[in-house]
């Protein structure tokens, strides 16, 4: 069960994530919401957005990677 979680996880792109965590943000921005949900949400928020920091790291590895002249460079 954990390794399908894992997988579904892999499987999400960077832009859903980014879709995701704007939604909680919205959620979070409303005065109205109870603070258990909001600890909820926030704390799903801190979770995707580490998540779509390893992405990004795996990405510019790739991208180190594939430079034309063979030599690696810092992505900035």
């Amino acid at each position: 069960m954990a390794e399908s979680k894992t997988k579904e996880k892999e499987n999400i792109t960077l832009e859903k994530m980014l879709d995701n965590i704007d939604e909680i943000i919205e959620k979070l921005e409303d005065e109205e919401l109870p603070l258990e949900e909001a600890f909820a949400e926030y704390s799903k928020g801190v979770k995707l957005i580490a998540e779509a920091n390893k992405k990004v790291d795996r990405v510019e590895k790739k991208v180190q990677k594939l430079l034309d002249n063979g030599e690696t460079e810092d992505f900035e």
